[in-house]
Parts: structure tokens; C-alpha cells; sequence
């Protein structure tokens, strides 16, 4: 890992009229040369390289805000053995996990020019109706208001107004017969579109784009099946640090922290009175990644690609994992949901659903893949692992705050009164999780407040000053995060966690 593989990050950032403090901050972080982990490699240059598992949560185009973050983690020297995402935290996890050649190259300076370059409106492939209706609500430039009342407007004119002008015979007659044309071509675009919408399964745009985006840029790392990118971001770790069948890889722990961790042992065994051991050990550890969507017909949150084996015979082979991501990204009414026919005759598919307890006849036709954040925005849960005392890498989780907080709950209509409830529902799972596991609240996760910059979580066709503002925000609470984090603090409380769910 050289300075050079982030020139370009590094003048990106220089070239903001705050930047002097913010780099600053950077280097002060990085020479610190904190601990974060007992599990490291040490790269070709000799730097250590420290792991960690990271989930990052969905958020549309606010997004962005997830690589300025990751630049900085992987600046300061942390690598990625695990990776999470849903939707937008999908995206970078797909990328993370394909650009590092091995574990020991960085990915963000890749994927820092793959974002940049990346024309975000030509995701908005649905009819150009569509397209100008969303470029108008994000813009806020009063097409779609105008076009609206214009339409009510001819509604008050053939209902209201035809009396009137019906005194004036023949050319009133043509007037409202006029309108009245107007006012039927005007339904039947209306009509149209929603024919189109429902053969899209509700989706305004098809999707198609932001699939292609996804598989051009997995193509240039010769990925185009999940075995591809299994061979570059899965893999087991030996007890002694070796990786089976690849030589790029040779992990180490800590030797120096097991006096360390045996004393929170030997503390907490004295606090419990218990008498548990401590054996410090690489074996075991995964390599892997995942990406989290939700078939709406099973009803069931889905991790891909773990239980692929739902849905394709030979998921190794026939799909690529662009798929997945284009799954994860499914914006509900916004993109079309991804439909993918299942073989119920299949014996492997057979075996695989009634290993979740669904037998045969209840398998249904087709899996129909939304947005994993319908339910499951922040799946950090998927790290969380019960058994372990103490954890030999942390968990890092990203998550972003687009809504600036505010005390106050009154319910002022009925709009207000439902959107709650369909937040609250959206979001139960993952809050479920952390109040039940509140160790990540205070560890774990950092918050990217990026209510705190003008951009919109749709904005497709989002200016360069609202790029550069998301990038710089998750630059900064990265620069925050990792200066209050301590890996003894982490590890003494989450063994913690073990003691008193072991009592």
C-alpha cells in the first residue's frame, strides 16, 4: 500500500476551501497507528494491513457518502474479511469485494474513478414521462406541479365552466369539445402508463442500465459468474495463517495481545465466577460477502449469495453477481422488482427450500426481488456471531442519517400518522437487533449525517457540489469514528456481552 494508489483522492479533497483541516485530521489518524484489530497481514511494502467485518447500510445516491468513509478505512491500513450491504451498501460491497485483487490491495481508489465517472441518470431508463416527472421532483422545478394543475384546471373547465360558455352556441360548443378532447388524450396517456407500469410489475424504470453498469465494470476484472468473484473474496483461513490453494494470502495474530485477552478473561471469570479459557486461534476466520434483498413472494428477507441455491440451479455458474446487487437495488415503484423463475421440479432447489422448512408444494413459481431495505436497510445482525467471547476482529457498521433529528412526535396528519408507521415497519428488524445487541450502538457504528448536505437520497441526476459534499461527510465521521475507537474497550465489553447472556 503506497500514498501514490490515493494521489487522486487525496487532490479530490484538497480542492474543497476546508480541506487543510480535514487532511489534517486524516494524517493525525493514520500516524497514530491505532489497533484495530488482532488479525493482519503484512503487504509487499511491509505495512500492516489490519481486518475487520464491515456492513454498510442502503441509502440511493447518498451512497456516495459510503466511499468517501471506506477511502478513509482503508488509508489508515484496514482491510475488509467480510463485507455487507443492502442496496446502495450493496453496490460498494460488490465492488470492494471484486477490486481487491487480494486482501491486501486497496479498492476505494478504483471505485472512487468508477463513481465519479458514473452518469447516475442513465439509471433512469424508464419512458421520458417518467424521467421528467423525476427530474422534476428532484429539481424542484415545477413541471410536475404545473402539469398537475394544469390537468385539474381542465377538470374545473369541462365541469364547471361548459354552463357558461354554452351560451355562446356553436363556438362554446367547440370550445368544450376541444378541452374535452384535450382532457381524453390527456387519460389516455394516463391510461397507457399504467398499463406499462403494471407490465413492469410497478416499476417506473426497467433497471436494465444500472445492470449493465454493474456488469461492464465486473467484466474488466474478467467476473462474470459468482465463482469468479468467489475466487478473489471468499476463502477459509488455516490455524496457521496460510489460505489454502493461494499463496497471495497469509494471515497472523496478534501474539502480543493474547496477555492481553487473557486478562479480560481472568477478570471476567473473577466478576461471573467462572472459569472459561482463552485460546487465541485463525481457524475458522471466512472470507465471504453478502447482500441482502427481499423476495416479496416467499415473504422472506434474502441473503445472496448464501441462499441463491433458492432460486438458481447452479448459482455458481448460471448468474452473475451483478444480479444480486440489482436485486439488493430494487426501489420499490422506482425500479422494476427482479424476477427470477424458479425450477420446482429441480431436486437441488427442492432440497435447499426444505432446509428453510418450505416443502415442495409450497415453493413458489418465481422469486420477485425488491429492495432489500424494505425491511432490512442495516443488516449487521449477519456479523453478530453468539458464540465467540472474544472477537478477534471487529465489526464496523455504516449508516447513514438523511432525516435531521427532531424531539418532537406529534402525529399533524393523516400523511405524517402513515409514513411513520411504514418507517417503523421498514426499519423493525434492524432495530430489533440492536436493542436486543446494543454493543454495536456504542462499538460499532458510525453515523454519516448527510441531512446535514443538500442532497436526496433519489437525486439521480445529483450536481457535482452535492457528490463532493456526500464524499467529504463520510471522509469526515470516518475521521471520527476511528479516533474514538479502541480495540481493547471493544473487546473487554463484548466479551461482556458473552458473560451475561452465559450466566
Amino acid at each position: 500500500m503506497n500514498e501514490s494508489d490515493f494521489t487522486q483522492i487525496l487532490q479530490y479533497i484538497s480542492q474543497d476551501h476546508n480541506s487543510d483541516d480535514l487532511l489534517q485530521k486524516l494524517q493525525s489518524v493514520k500516524k497514530q497507528n491505532k489497533t484495530f484489530s488482532d488479525v493482519y497481514t503484512i503487504d509487499a511494502d511491509g505495512n500492516t494491513l489490519q481486518f475487520v467485518e464491515l456492513v454498510q447500510e442502503g441509502g440511493g445516491t447518498l451512497g456516495i457518502s459510503l466511499v468517501g468513509f471506506c477511502f478513509v478505512l482503508e488509508y489508515c491500513g484496514i482491510r475488509f474479511l467480510k463485507l455487507a450491504g443492502t442496496s446502495a451498501g450493496a453496490i460498494n460491497t460488490l465492488f470492494m469485494a471484486a477490486l481487491g485483487k487480494n486482501k491486501e490491495c486497496c479498492s476505494t481508489p478504483e471505485l472512487f474513478q468508477i463513481v465519479r465517472n458514473m452518469n447516475m441518470f442513465s439509471f433512469v431508463d424508464g419512458h421520458w414521462i417518467a424521467k421528467r416527472a423525476i427530474r422534476s421532483l428532484i429539481s424542484k422545478d415545477g413541471w410536475l406541479k404545473s402539469t398537475i394543475f394544469a390537468f385539474v384546471v381542465l377538470v374545473l373547465f369541462l365541469m364547471i365552466f361548459y354552463p357558461l360558455i354554452s351560451i355562446f352556441g356553436e363556438i362554446g360548443n367547440g370550445v368544450y369539445l376541444l378541452g374535452l378532447a384535450v382532457f381524453l388524450i390527456f387519460v389516455g396517456i394516463n391510461v397507457y402508463l399504467y398499463l406499462r407500469f403494471k407490465k413492469a410489475k410497478y416499476g417506473v424504470n426497467s433497471g436494465k442500465e444500472f445492470l449493465k453498469f454493474l456488469v461492464k465494470n465486473l467484466e474488466k476484472k474478467n467476473i462474470s459468474t459468482k465463482l469468479d468473484l468467489d475466487r478473489i473474496a471468499k476463502f477459509s483461513i488455516n490455524e496457521d495463517g496460510s489460505v489454502e490453494g493461494n499463496s497471495n494470502y497469509k494471515f497472523y495474530g496478534r501474539s502480543e495481545n493474547v496477555a492481553e485477552n487473557q486478562n479480560i478473561i481472568q477478570a471476567l471469570n473473577q466478576e461471573y465466577h467462572t472459569n472459561r479459557q482463552y485460546n487465541f486461534t485463525l481457524k475458522n476466520l471466512q472470507a465471504d460477502y453478502t447482500f441482502i434483498t427481499v423476495d416479496i413472494s416467499s415473504e422472506r428477507k434474502i441473503e445472496l449469495p448464501a441462499q441463491a441455491g433458492l432460486y438458481w440451479s447452479n448459482p455458481n455458474f448460471d448468474v452473475n453477481p451483478a444480479v444480486f446487487v440489482r436485486s439488493s437495488m430494487a426501489i420499490p415503484l422506482f425500479f422494476e422488482p427482479v424476477i427470477q423463475q424458479i425450477d420446482r421440479s429441480d431436486v437441488k432447489i427442492i432440497e435447499n427450500w426444505a432446509k428453510i422448512f418450505v416443502n415442495q408444494h409450497d415453493i413458489p413459481n418465481q422469486g420477485i426481488f425488491v429492495d432489500g431495505g424494505s425491511i432490512s436497510n442495516f443488516p449487521i445482525n449477519i456479523f453478530h456471531n453468539e458464540k465467540i467471547i472474544i472477537p478477534r476482529l471487529p465489526v464496523f457498521g455504516i449508516r447513514i442519517n438523511d432525516v435531521k433529528p427532531n424531539p418532537d412526535t406529534e402525529i399533524k396528519t393523516l400523511g405524517n400518522y402513515a409514513g411513520r408507521i411504514l418507517n417503523t415497519m421498514k426499519s423493525n428488524y434492524d432495530k430489533d437487533f440492536l436493542t436486543k445487541n446494543n454493543f454495536y450502538e456504542k462499538y460499532s457504528i458510525a453515523d454519516i449525517d448527510t441531512y446535514l448536505t443538500k442532497a436526496n437520497w433519489l437525486d439521480f441526476n445529483m450536481s457535482e457540489e452535492n457528490k463532493k459534499a456526500l464524499f467529504l461527510k463520510g471522509v469526515e465521521s470516518a475521521i471520527d469514528f476511528l479516533e474514538r475507537f479502541n480495540w481493547l474497550d471493544y473487546k473487554t465489553n463484548r466479551a461482556k456481552v458473552y458473560y451475561e447472556n452465559n450466566r
